[in-house]
């Protein structure tokens, strides 16, 4: 259990907390499975890795936020 001490109204601090923030595919690229919110159709964003080496953690293009090409990949899950 977390406390939090804030002069902001719990409203505003957890405005949009359960939420979904769009649509989200499964794409496997090079051996990952992930998560990715489309940008337009030929660019995604990870939202997160689901099944991969726990290696692939620690490299930097794989971390949520990064975008990944959609084009030629025929890994959608």
């Amino acid at each position: 259990m977390t406390t939090m001490y804030t002069v902001m109204p719990p409203e505003q601090l957890w405005s949009g907390m359960w939420t979904e923030a769009g649509e989200t595919k499964e794409i496997r690229m090079n051996g990952l499975l992930m998560q990715v919110r489309p940008v337009n159709d030929t660019e995604a964003v990870i939202v997160r890795l689901l099944d991969c080496p726990l290696e692939a953690y620690l490299d930097p293009a794989n971390q949520p936020g990064s975008t990944v090409p959609l084009s030629g990949n025929a890994g959608l899950a």
